[in-house]
């Protein structure tokens, strides 16, 4: 086993030259017990930044069990940035980062980890947001897995309109009257609704705001004169 394990390291270091100056992705698959190397396309437009092809990832797990994720850091050392450490503890899965200074392979391995708790998160957008937390509820508590989007910092300043543009694929509708567990939408800081929130029994909101720990907060006056949409799950 260590010795195909030091295939994979050695066909993703391999990978992460081949794809330098970008950042390389790819999986390790087991198949029938035995690990594989499976190298994917990056998706990101930026170049110290990996976006994983959505259909790569799924004909990887239609080969195997996937054992960990590995992505490169040209130029620099494994260790892992804020947010790696944010999307690695997002995934629940393992990762290895494969460090490339003069053309010196090094490596960092992080360990699957279990679920984030929902309340007192530190926030990195894209990766530990206000989505992430919607998500991470309807995983948890109610064992739905609703889709991922790619955000880029600030869209809401950009033209962006991504929670409206998006909440009818991940199986949402409008509602009037919000429920245990609905979502609700607000524009803090711009015309644009750039907030999501669990509403919760009791007139409570579990969101995660921008430079703020995850939590449970009241729905106030505040909060309601920035609300533009109350959402429900249909699937």
């Amino acid at each position: 086993m260590t010795e195909l394990l030091n295939k994979c390291r050695a066909d993703a270091e391999a990978h992460a030259l081949a794809e330098y100056p970008r950042e390389s992705v790819g999986l390790v698959v087991s198949m029938r017990g035995k690990p594989s190397y499976v190298p994917c396309r990056n998706q990101s437009e930026e170049p110290d930044h990996f976006i994983l092809h959505p259909e790569d990832y799924a004909a990887a797990e239609d080969r195997g069990g996937i054992i960990a994720v590995v992505h490169s850091h040209p130029d620099s050392g494994p260790e892992p940035s804020l947010h790696d450490i944010a999307s690695h503890a997002v995934s629940r899965m393992a990762w290895w980062i494969v460090g490339l200074q003069d053309g010196i392979a090094t490596w960092h391995e992080m360990p699957a980890g279990g679920e984030m708790p929902l309340e007192h998160r530190v926030f990195v957008h894209g990766s530990i947001d206000c989505y992430t937390l919607i998500r991470d509820y309807y995983r948890q508590e109610r064992g739905v897995e609703l889709l991922d989007f790619y955000r880029q910092d600030d869209w809401w300043h950009n033209g962006g309109d991504l929670y409206v543009e998006n909440f009818a694929k991940a199986g949402f509708v409008e509602t009037k009257t919000p429920s245990n567990g609905d979502v609700v939408l607000m524009a803090i800081g711009c015309p644009t609704p750039c907030h999501g929130a669990i509403w919760l029994d009791g007139d409570v909101l579990l969101h995660h705001l921008y430079g703020r720990l995850s939590c449970k907060e009241v729905y106030g006056a505040a909060f309601r004169e920035r609300t533009t949409h109350f959402l429900t799950y249909r699937g």
